[in-house]
């Protein structure tokens, strides 16, 4: 691949996203519509909410002989070849019988359930990932908010995600593709771990 400066912006094939380094900055790189977006590096509460909630994901896989679903934190997903993106959510959730294949380490295909929790550059979160994973036909999005502590369930109604619910610390995550799931948001949010916001 010929040598192109990396930063926000630059233009690049799936072939030379795909083949950039596999550096720790290369896990925060996204490609939109062709261009390099490379996300800020998030803040201890996110990494922490990820990984409680990976914690819940896990159980809930493990508590089933046949899993109804894979779950994948930090998967690098090719949404679309044209037009180019390449997204990396917090969670893809693929449920079983989902046509995705595995192309270079990576998962091409549509997920299921896409989960991202809100960090340093939340617009692109609520608003350009949303359109985005709607595009695709991801047939749920969560928006897990650190700030208010609160999660958006939102599911694709006629290519559009319409808000099935706003969750609070003192509800359960649920969701009907994932029976059985039960994730308790105050066991999450109120951890007695969790760093404090900054």
């Amino acid at each position: 691949m010929a040598t192109k400066p990396i930063s926000t912006g630059t233009r690049l094939t799936i072939a030379e996203f795909l083949d950039l380094p596999d550096t720790e900055l290369r896990e925060k790189m996204e490609l939109d519509d062709g261009e390099l977006y490379i996300m800020p590096r998030p803040r201890p509460v996110h990494q922490f909410l990820v990984f409680w909630l990976g914690w819940y994901f896990a159980n809930y896989i493990n508590s089933f002989a046949d899993p109804p679903a894979e779950v994948y934190p930090d998967m690098v997903v090719i949404l679309s070849r044209e037009p180019r993106r390449v997204l990396a959510p917090d969670f893809a959730i693929i449920l079983t019988g989902n046509p995705y294949q595995i192309v270079g380490g990576y998962f091409e295909g549509i997920p299921d359930i896409m989960v991202e929790v809100l960090s340093t550059d939340r617009r692109r979160d609520l608003v350009r990932k949303r359109q985005l994973y709607a595009e695709a036909g991801v047939l749920e999005y969560w928006i897990v908010d650190p700030r208010d502590d609160t999660v958006t369930l939102l599911e694709l109604r006629d290519e559009e995600y319409t808000e099935r619910a706003m969750l609070t610390v003192s509800d359960t995550l649920t969701t009907p593709l994932l029976p059985g799931l039960a994730i308790p948001l105050n066991d999450v949010f109120r951890h007695r771990q969790r760093p404090a916001d900054d």
